[in-house]
């Protein structure tokens, strides 16, 4: 190695300080001892990688080899570190399980052996979890892009339709001063020249006047001309007269204030972003990361019972709690609002609100505020009750979630499905084949899953 020092760097190098990380030379290290007589200097036989290994880093320990190795710990030290009696910087192994480096030597080289195999195997599954975090990562991009593309998007609709307004108006105050001032442009342009037309018709007056009365075609020619101009001066002056009555007329753009105020702060808080309850994002396999249909499934509840910030909590999945009414029953009976999603094996994914208790019992219940209604993601369309307090749904142990009465519902075997479209239905249920996309007015359907969340807030 050659000295640290830029002026000795053709000299080798004696010794190293481990506290300056400097080579020096035999002059160097003469001057750096007179310093820092704390420092500690090596005989640079080995690199400084080696040295550093080698010594304790302990202050006040640099000249002592690492000569011990503390299992307690799992730490070299040295000498100093283990003495018996426990000061300022010394013996702080006094009372731990210690042993000679050369006695681990194999189980250490033992342990990087294993520790190696860990490690391909840590950084195999890391390489490929690195890979699916940045998939899942480019994916929460896209839909960050995707979102602010929709607001945007309406925005841009909201400004269309505030500038297309403003046209109308514009072009309706053009429409209205013309009317009330007939075109006041051509009206100053006949005013300006209405003292040469009067001045025009007098001179022809008096100069016909004294026409021979042998010379009666131009007699009646002028005097015809004449009359023409009396009518243009008396239609001008007729004019000059409404626009003085016109102009005491004030044209004003009434905006209503009311309903402006209210636009402008509704504006202000216009629309609302949101984090979708995380339990259907996580939970369900039917709408999972589908965030317009979950939105609209906010939406729609909210409106519903006007409450903010619904949550939900998965309490049934068919796949994993069973497929009969019974195991329906014993998930769901007596839990409050509850939302019912069904996907068919037509991929159509229907379902319903209710707020009141499923129960294990042959019996309709009536919804005294018409809360309960069914839906279709797939038209994005929700069919409220018909009938005011009507029968919301139908509890029994032959069926599974039951809406109206058969209105949407599954059986006993909750893979079987029925839907009904008549005039005794509790539902919209002239449209209610829209669920599955039959005719007529009833339909079998299978299930391929069912998901209940219970509604809290």
């Amino acid at each position: 190695m050659k000295c640290s020092f830029e002026e000795h760097n053709d000299i080798n190098a004696n010794t190293y300080c481990k506290k300056c990380e400097i080579y020096m030379c035999n002059k160097c290290e003469v001057l750096h001892s007179k310093l820092f007589k704390n420092h500690q200097n090596f005989i640079s036989n080995k690199n400084a990688e080696d040295l550093i290994n080698e010594y304790c880093d302990v202050e006040n320990h640099y000249h002592n080899k690492l000569n011990y190795f503390c299992k307690t710990h799992n730490k070299l030290c040295c000498a100093l570190c283990l003495t018996k009696i426990q000061g300022k910087g010394v013996g702080q192994h006094k009372d731990c399980d210690v042993c000679f480096i050369e006695d681990i030597k194999d189980e250490r080289q033992n342990k990087i052996k294993d520790n190696i195999k860990l490690l391909e195997e840590l950084s195999s599954k890391f390489s490929k979890s690195f890979d699916e975090i940045n998939k899942i990562y480019e994916e929460i991009n896209k839909k960050r892009e995707k979102l602010k593309l929709e607001i945007q998007k309406i925005f841009t609709n909201i400004r269309n339709t505030l500038n297309n307004r403003e046209d109308e108006l514009l072009l309706d105050v053009d429409k209205k001063y013309d009317n009330l001032f007939f075109n006041g442009n051509n009206i100053i342009k006949d005013i300006e020249r209405l003292p040469n037309k009067i001045k025009l018709s007098l001179e022809k007056c008096k100069s016909i006047d004294k026409l021979n009365e042998n010379n009666i075609y131009k007699l009646i020619k002028e005097s015809i001309e004449i009359e023409n101009n009396i009518n243009i001066i008396n239609n001008i002056n007729s004019n000059i007269d409404n626009i003085y009555k016109s102009s005491k007329i004030d044209i004003k753009f009434i905006p209503e204030e009311k309903d402006m105020k209210e636009f402008i702060e509704n504006i202000k808080t216009f629309g609302l972003i949101k984090i979708i309850n995380d339990e259907i994002l996580s939970a369900s396999s039917i709408i999972k990361d589908d965030f317009n249909s979950i939105g609209l499934i906010n939406k729609w509840i909210e409106e519903t019972i006007n409450k903010k910030e619904i949550k939900y909590k998965l309490i049934f999945k068919m796949s994993e709690n069973g497929s009969k009414s019974d195991d329906f029953h014993n998930y769901c009976d007596n839990q409050g609002l509850t939302l019912t999603l069904i996907k068919t094996t037509k991929n159509k994914i229907i379902g319903g609100f209710t707020p009141l208790n499923w129960k294990n019992q042959g019996s309709g219940i009536n919804d005294p505020n018409n809360q309960t209604f069914i839906f279709s993601l797939n038209l994005k369309k929700k069919y409220d009750m018909i009938q005011k307090n009507g029968r919301a749904i139908f509890c029994s142990k032959s069926y599974g979630p039951n809406f109206g009465d058969c209105d949407l519902c599954l059986k006993e075997n909750m893979k079987i499905g029925e839907t009904y479209a008549n005039t005794s239905c509790n539902f919209l249920s002239d449209n209610n084949l829209e669920l599955t996309g039959g005719k007529g007015d009833h339909e079998n359907f299978d299930a391929e899953e069912l998901e209940v969340y219970k509604v809290f807030y």
